[in-house]
């Protein structure tokens, strides 16, 4: 899924919601490029997301996809075309990770044949865990189990080698209840797949995350942009400050920004 040409993949434009009270929003997300969603709780972080998925309508302003209004999408074409990861993923029965990770295929049912094996093993490979592919789901690790469900994700976006069609994955807080080698993990995986032409929109709490793997920043407060550009000019610490009621410090690393700290409450 390697990207030749640049377009904007999904942008929003002035949105407002009564739930989570988003107001005037905007946003542009490129394939290729990180866009890492921040603030406080309740900010509105999570309902901005699901607005992007169109699973959410806004009482104001426009999304649209590859310039198409959202809206206007076929529900099975917007899943071929863009797929969600919710912060959490409960399975309820025993299945295989090539199965699970087959789940991601249903809206190609009939569309691709012979595909979905091919898209199955290249999403297992992305994100590291080809050789777990006949393992039992619920043996494996907290981190194996949120790779084996980006895996899912990747699947039902998946396209035939030399498609260069754009893709968007929407990820709500991925390494949530992670620790912290199977936080970077995930994060290794995201940013791998943004390299590779997907354009990513992805919740972090952890600034720290945002910092180091994500390109553009949005950091919300109270349902309202704060700061939005590169991640490095949104996460200041008068920025964060702002937006957290903290005192907080960058801290530098071989001469880049590497590490959120947060000093004191105000």
């Amino acid at each position: 899924m390697v990207l030749h040409e640049r377009c904007d993949m999904i942008s929003a434009r002035g949105i407002a919601t009564v739930r989570g009270h988003l107001r005037d929003i905007s946003l542009l997300a490129e394939p290729g490029k990180v866009l890492a969603l921040m603030g406080p709780n309740g900010s509105g972080k999570s309902t901005l997301l699901h607005a992007l998925a169109g699973d959410l309508a806004p009482t104001a302003g426009d999304i649209y996809l590859l310039s198409r209004p959202l809206k206007t999408w076929d529900r099975t074409a917007l899943a071929m075309q863009r797929a969600v990861l919710p912060q959490s993923s409960q399975v309820a029965f025993p299945v295989r990770v090539r199965d699970l990770v087959g789940i991601g295929r249903l809206p190609h049912r009939g569309r691709a044949k012979g595909a979905d094996r091919m898209a199955v093993s290249d999403s297992l490979a992305a994100v590291g865990l080809a050789p777990l592919a006949d393992a039992l789901y619920h043996r494996l690790s907290g981190g194996e189990r949120q790779r084996v469900q980006l895996a899912r994700v990747l699947a039902q976006i998946w396209q035939p080698p030399g498609d260069a069609a754009p893709r968007l994955l929407l990820l709500d807080e991925p390494t949530n209840n992670l620790d912290p080698a199977q936080r970077l993990a995930v994060m290794a995986c995201v940013k791998s797949l943004a390299r590779h032409g997907v354009a990513i929109v992805i919740v972090l709490h952890d600034l720290s995350e945002a910092l180091r793997f994500a390109d553009e920043g949005l950091l919300l407060r109270d349902g309202r942009t704060l700061a939005q550009g590169p991640i490095q000019d949104v996460l200041t610490p008068d920025l964060i400050g702002a937006a957290f009621d903290v005192a907080a410090a960058i801290v530098v690393g071989n001469g880049h920004p590497a590490m959120v700290t947060m000093i004191s409450g105000r």
